[in-house]
């Protein structure tokens, strides 16, 4: 797993090639350097930078778990998802977590923006952090697939 600090992935190596955007507890849009917000910005905090969508036809809809961990709700989109959410609300080792906190955008090869708003986000009590996506069957998304170039080696922020 990529560690803060490390420079394993590009993204530490070179932060202000990325950037992430968030809300702030008033609800008001943010943007900074993913370097420096993964450092100064309590993702945990921070409300869901956008929406699930319904989809008609599917046979499970989105929800929220009561989280014992956090006091609060936490949104989930999928049943693959809800069960995350329920394992790590019974980690001893999680003190808060969240769902899509962050979006975080960066210039694809083409130059084209390409931006991805991880599923959840969980911090740990050693100040530690993880951004995941929840994908079913065992497989991510043929678009997470493409994604993954950038992210899919960043676990801990």
């Amino acid at each position: 797993m990529w560690q803060q600090g490390s420079s394993a992935h590009p993204a530490v190596a070179y932060p202000c090639r990325y950037s992430a955007r968030f809300l702030d507890p008033y609800g008001g849009e943010q943007r900074m350097p993913w370097g420096e917000a993964a450092g100064v910005v309590r993702l945990e905090d921070c409300g869901p930078v956008r929406p699930f969508p319904l989809r008609s036809g599917r046979r499970f809809a989105p929800g929220w778990w009561w989280s014992a961990t956090t006091g609060r709700l936490v949104h989930y989109r999928s049943g693959v998802m809800r069960t995350q959410v329920m394992l790590l609300d019974r980690d001893p080792s999680v003190m808060a977590m969240a769902c899509r906190p962050v979006d975080l955008s960066w210039r694809g090869s083409e130059g084209t923006v390409v931006s991805h708003a991880p599923h959840l986000m969980a911090r740990f009590s050693d100040g530690g952090g993880l951004l995941l996506d929840c994908a079913g069957r065992g497989e991510i998304s043929p678009r997470l697939r493409d994604l993954r170039g950038p992210w899919c080696r960043m676990r801990r922020i």
